[in-house]
């Protein structure tokens, strides 16, 4: 099996920024980051320049959120001023993650025509057709849908291209064509990742959510129909992509089929607050940065209780015959499953179901 490690020194940091802390303009109903406790407030350009120095190895930087427009133009416009600086020497990738309710032609004169020399990737939540995206509504509870897909062609308008994020919930699962079709009229999508609504409530699956079998069967369904069209020539769709890359012995960069896991990501709070990959809670896996340089505070936090157990997950995975297939998966989900052996187990089961779909395209 490849090693598999929770971080290594040897790749770039992932960062996370939580420009405007978990606060967000709009209200889906299944926001795990609404959740938490961390600041809603604003991240200074001098707390973004600070931590960069502390940082040795080369970064990519991700604007998150909740919802990093939040903070509006000035504000961002200082912190890219600070990323400018960096680019590419140390910064060598810059991405936004939005919701898209707030882009306009001023945001993307700033993102994309004042910082043109960043690069900057953009994707956008969108959890699929109207029916689909149901659970992202705004604060009055009305639907986001149109919004988004006016946001999509304003990009479009300038030669911009925007990947999606779609959460699969059980809303998603008797629409698999119509999605498609969905993603087949947006001309300038560049990917698409399809995230399972794992929530637990009392230590069950919540409302809307589903299990990892019925994530893995929509998946499947979604790969047939989209091997069949040939969307494949025109964009990539995760898990999809990772599982071929997978079953033919290459290197995926989606951190479920990777060998590097959570602590390549690291959620930075205004506060001062950061942790892993923000699918964990930052409380729970704390990583303290004084005088040390990220790298260290990172190693520092890698000897918690906590990271402990995320290192048993995949010791856990020694025996398993598709070890090098599923490479662990998304250790925040087994993490959070540990106390529900049926959806541990059956988490396990959706890697072999995706498993014995992509047998088939191996080449």
């Amino acid at each position: 099996m490849s090693d598999i490690n929770l971080y290594t020194t040897e790749k770039p940091i992932k960062l996370i920024l939580k420009v405007a802390g978990n606060g967000c303009n709009i209200d889906c109903s299944y926001c795990f980051e609404k959740n938490k406790k961390n600041s809603h407030g604003i991240m200074s350009a001098t707390f973004l320049k600070d931590l960069l120095s502390k940082i040795d190895s080369q970064v990519s930087i991700v604007f998150h959120g909740g919802e990093p427009l939040l903070i509006g133009i000035k504000k961002m416009d200082e912190l890219l001023q600070v990323v400018s600086e960096s680019y590419a020497d140390k910064v060598i990738a810059v991405k936004v993650q939005t919701n898209g309710i707030l882009i306009s032609e001023e945001w993307i004169q700033l993102l994309f025509y004042k910082y043109v020399n960043l690069h900057i990737e953009i994707a956008i939540s969108l959890d699929g057709t109207n029916e689909m995206n149901s659970l992202r509504v705004n604060k009055q509870g009305k639907s986001t849908y149109e919004k988004v897909i006016e946001t999509y062609r304003l990009l479009d308008k300038h030669n911009i291209k925007a990947g999606m994020l779609s959460v699969i919930s059980r809303n998603s699962l008797t629409v698999i064509k119509e999605y498609i079709k969905l993603l087949q009229s947006i001309n300038n999508l560049s990917f698409v990742k399809l995230n399972p609504l794992f929530n637990l409530k009392d230590n069950k699956l919540a409302e809307n959510s589903i299990s990892p079998s019925e994530y893995a069967n929509f998946v499947l369904e979604i790969a047939k129909v989209y091997i069949q069209n040939r969307l494949y020539e025109k964009i990539a769709i995760e898990p999809i992509l990772s599982m071929i890359q997978k079953i033919n012995g290459r290197v995926s960069r989606y951190c479920n089929y990777s060998t590097c896991k959570c602590f390549e990501f690291i959620s930075v709070y205004p506060d001062g607050t950061l942790g892993p990959c923000d699918s964990f809670s930052a409380e729970e896996f704390l990583i303290t940065v004084d005088d040390n340089s990220l790298e260290n505070s990172i190693l520092n936090a890698l000897r918690q209780v906590n990271a402990n157990k995320l290192k048993q997950l995949l010791s856990s995975c020694e025996e398993c015959d598709i070890k090098d297939f599923c490479m662990s998966g998304c250790l925040s989900q087994r993490y959070y499953f540990e106390s529900n052996s049926d959806l541990s187990e059956d988490y396990c089961i959706s890697k072999k179901i995706l498993y014995e779909f992509a047998k088939g395209y191996m080449i």
